[in-house]
């Protein structure tokens, strides 16, 4: 199932505004086609009819049924006498990733009917075993050149060694796509004894064979096949060079950096009549050969390849976003650093100069920065570039050349000044070093307003009490965007005594405005910074609110009583032991008695986010009793309360699958190794939010407790699960556990699972664990997977994420159709699906509000995929 889901929109630390596809937000519940219970029976009897019209209808609706009935009914009806039968039984095999079923169809390889060839060795593709990959050996000699095609693929994707000696014997094959597939797959397989066969088709008739062998010879990566692929750089075929150039990349070969030279310094469209040009045999042009060739400079990364790839930097674009130069000079890693400060100690051209500052921010190379500093005054580095790459470098020891660049009369130089310092503050450490001179810029009426609204945001990220003192007389101007950003920056970090409570009366008035806009900004801040004293005035307003307001006032009062846990109410004794403001607790599960329905989701996720035992007692307490929407918002809410791990084992049994699942989902979060056995038999659970989680949380609480072993004998089992989701988070736990599986099967996920979550999660596993066969499969997967997300991981795998903040998520319609919001309201009780930075999904159902809470996610993108419920 294709799926369009819209970018993101982070508003400031605790709040996550999300879109979602419509088709997504079905009611709860199992949304894929009903079935009357006896309708597998009706199937079951349909196949062992002796009308063969009857045996070909049911053979087509097999693949509604559940996983373990359709299964058992694919291996008795494979053996059909009917071809149409068969036909579509081996279709559902195929989708059901059915266990073994390559045996099954051994001996159609010999059928008559080509059509159960071709079945055949699409099955095996996909559940291969020994015995039925060796069999395809004979097929490589059928009459049919596509049943050859398939069986080359499929012996392939396998990867079995014994394959090899057939695949050679048929590198002559008449049909130039048998013989290209014989490539790929000897590439694919990565035997040594392939290599010098391969050499021999380097120079083969067609160009498609010759690319196939040049990727092949790459995959293979020994160094015998140099030479040919050096040769091949010539070739007609933009093709083929760039998958030679690629090759010669992957072998790391320096002997090939002047050939590869020559296609850098060739200028974009030499090779034809215009720039860019294709030749008619060619898909690729002369600008992709050039780019292939600096990726392949990147990645020999020897002193040759880098003095290239410095030159190419003269007539390069340091305006633009991303350049293939730079990209290749960062892909070199730290090894470049020394020579890029020596082309800034140097007296370069512009561009090489402001490349060269770029690179050294983007590896964060903190050396370089008396090197960058000094081209800067030196007038050597234009001075816009100059400060990107000092806000990219991302230390704090240069804001000081940055600040001292604030009031530069160049228009572009000051906006890019003031990004730079914006970037380098971090208010959780306050450095008031920007706020003097960003206060005489913002109280300067020559200044225009696009850089007031950007200054406005610097001293917010200051985090100093002086930047708030200048930022709160703001907090009513007339300008509606400088409010705006007024209000935000206020929210960036807690000021203490006086000027703490002026700036939450400032915001809580805000919350009064008749603006939508102005009272969710002020929501947002208070959420974030308002102390203590101010929980109980939110309190009380979220009781007696119209329904309008209970959303912003929701999420301020989690916030504020996040930070609820200073002891008052309590004494100093029993505040050391748990800082839990009893009173408050108190108050705060009275309120949820008598309070609406989206009032009592914000005082649970509230009494969940509240430090100390007393709140998570009076959670555990309310669960006994509470309605199914309360238990799961309970549930949710528990995972701020590890020691009420109790409560959280009873609700991961509750007979609601929403309640089951934001519970497991939790008990990840805060369980101990001892709540590992309790896990595994939730990954059987029929509902695929349920064993999703569980997927998630067996990862999560072996990888705290250093157990990978116990995550490898839960979760590899769970990798050959018909549920897409379940396939993904059992791959996402081995990762966050650190924990492999003996064989190929995450390499096998991720050459030929049809879901893109599971292949992102296979390519983030493979990626973890370095070793050469893993290695060989991302690189097959960049090249050829066709979904470009997928193939973009595999090339760059994402990093592990660092930190952790706790977010809101609202679930908002997307109309994929119209590229557009449906709504502009979040839809209550909305199935989700919410992918992590750590590649994690959390499954389940938003609360009255359409909204989740989730506790320590880990830092970086979060997005919304299509419910576990429409995943096929």
């Amino acid at each position: 199932m294709r799926r369009s889901v819209s970018p993101l929109r982070r508003l400031p630390q605790v709040l996550l505004v999300v879109a979602a596809s419509v088709a997504a937000l079905a009611p709860p519940g199992d949304a894929a086609a009903f079935l009357w219970p006896n309708v597998p029976e009706q199937i079951a009897r349909a196949l062992t009819s002796g009308d063969v019209s009857e045996r070909r209808l049911a053979a087509t609706r097999v693949g509604e049924l559940a996983p373990e009935t359709a299964i058992a009914l694919i291996q008795k009806g494979m053996s059909d006498p009917d071809v149409e039968v068969r036909l579509h039984l081996a279709g559902a095999a195929v989708r059901f990733r059915m266990p073994r079923a390559g045996d099954l169809v051994i001996e159609w390889l010999g059928e008559g009917d080509a059509r159960l060839r071709l079945a055949a060795c699409d099955v095996i593709r996909a559940a291969p075993t020994d015995r039925s990959v060796v069999a395809l050996g004979r097929v490589l000699g059928d009459p049919d050149p596509h049943v050859r095609l398939a069986a080359a693929a499929a012996m392939g994707a396998a990867g079995l060694p014994d394959a090899v000696s057939p695949l050679l014997g048929h590198l002559d094959d008449t049909a130039p796509e048998v013989r290209a597939e014989v490539a790929r797959a000897l590439g694919r397989i990565g035997d040594a004894r392939a290599v010098v066969p391969l050499i021999g088709k380097v120079q083969d008739s067609v160009p498609e064979v010759r690319r196939a062998t040049s990727r092949a010879l790459g995959e293979l990566g020994d160094p015998r096949a140099i030479s040919a692929l050096i040769l091949a750089l010539q070739d007609a075929s933009q093709d083929v060079r760039v998958e030679a150039v690629t090759a010669l990349g992957r072998l790391r070969s320096d002997e090939a950096t002047s050939a590869i030279a020559d296609l850098v310094a060739t200028s974009p469209g030499a090779a034809g009549a215009f720039a860019g040009a294709r030749p008619a045999d060619s898909s690729a042009s002369s600008n992709d050969v050039r780019e292939a060739a600096l990726r392949a400079l990147g990645r020999i990364g020897s002193d040759a390849a880098v003095k290239v790839l410095l030159a190419a930097l003269a007539k390069d674009d340091p305006a633009a976003p991303r350049s293939a130069v730079r990209d290749a000079l960062v892909s070199a890693g730290k090894a470049v650093i020394p020579a890029l400060i020596a082309a800034l100690a140097a007296a370069p051209p512009g561009n090489t100069a402001a490349g060269a500052a770029l690179v050294l921010g983007e590896l964060k190379a903190r050396e370089g920065l008396p090197a960058l500093v000094r081209g800067m005054q030196r007038g050597v580095v234009p001075l816009r570039h100059g400060l990107r790459a000092l806000g990219a470098l991302g230390d704090p020891a240069a804001l000081p050349s940055v600040l001292e660049l604030l009031g530069d009369a160049d228009p572009s130089v000051r906006r890019e000044a003031i990004r730079a310092a914006t970037a380098l503050l971090d208010p959780a450490r306050p450095d008031g070093r920007a706020v003097d001179p960003a206060r005489a810029l913002l109280v300067d009426p020559a200044t225009p307003p696009d850089e007031k609204l950007a200054l406005t945001e610097l001293l917010g990220r200051t985090g100093s009490p002086r930047a708030q003192a200048v930022l709160l007389p703001l907090a009513k101007a007339r300008s509606a965007p400088l409010r705006l950003a007024v209000i935000e920056a206020l929210g960036a970090a807690r000021a203490a005594g006086k000027l703490g409570a002026a700036v939450d009366a400032a915001l809580l008035e805000a919350l009064d405005d008749e603006s939508a806009d102005v009272r969710l900004r002020a929501a947002i801040s208070l959420s974030r910074v308002a102390g203590p004293g101010s929980a109980r005035a939110l309190l009380q307003r979220l009781t007696v609110a119209a329904e309008q307001d209970r959303g912003a006032l929701g999420i301020a009062l989690s916030g504020a009583l996040s930070r609820a846990g200073d002891g008052t109410g309590a004494t100093a004794a029993n505040a050391a032991k748990d800082p839990s403001d009893p009173d408050l607790v108190r108050d705060v599960a009275a309120a949820v008695a008598s309070a609406p329905d989206a009032a009592r989701d914000a005082l649970l996720e509230g009494l969940g986010r509240m430090p100390g035992q007393a709140a998570g007692a009076a959670l555990a307490r309310m669960a006994a009793t509470a309605p199914i929407d309360d238990r799961r918002k309970i549930a949710e809410a528990l995972a701020g309360h590890p020691e009420a791990a109790a409560a959280l084992r009873k609700l991961a049994g509750d007979p609601d699958p929403g309640v089951r699942a934001s519970a497991i989902w939790s008990l990840g979060a805060v369980g101990a190794a001892d709540a590992l056995p309790l896990l595994p038999p939730l990954l059987r659970d029929p509902d695929a939010a349920v064993a999703g989680n569980a997927a998630g949380a067996i990862g999560r609480i072996a990888g705290r407790a250093g157990l990978p072993a116990r995550a490898s004998a839960a979760l590899c089992g769970a990798l050959s699960d018909a549920r897409p989701y379940v396939r993904a988070n059992a791959l996402a736990g081995l990762t966050v556990a650190r924990a492999r599986c003996d064989g190929a099967a995450p390499r096998d996920l991720l050459a030929r699972d049809p879901a893109e979550a599971v292949r992102l999660a296979a390519a983030d596993h493979l990626a973890q664990g370095g070793a050469e066969p893993d290695r060989r499969a991302l690189a097959r997967c960049a090249s050829e997977d066709r979904n470009a997300t997928v193939a973009a991981r595999c090339a760059s795998p994402a990093a592990p994420p660092s930190g952790a903040e706790d977010v809101v998520v609202f679930v908002v319609p997307f109309d994929a159709g119209r590229g557009d919001s449906a709504r502009d309201a979040p839809v209550p009780r909305a199935p989700f699906a919410l992918v992590r930075a750590d590649g994690l999904m959390r499954l389940g159902v938003a609360d009255r509000r359409g909204e989740l809470f989730e506790r320590g996610a880990p830092r970086g993108p979060l997005r919304l995929a299509v419910p576990a419920p429409l995943v096929k």
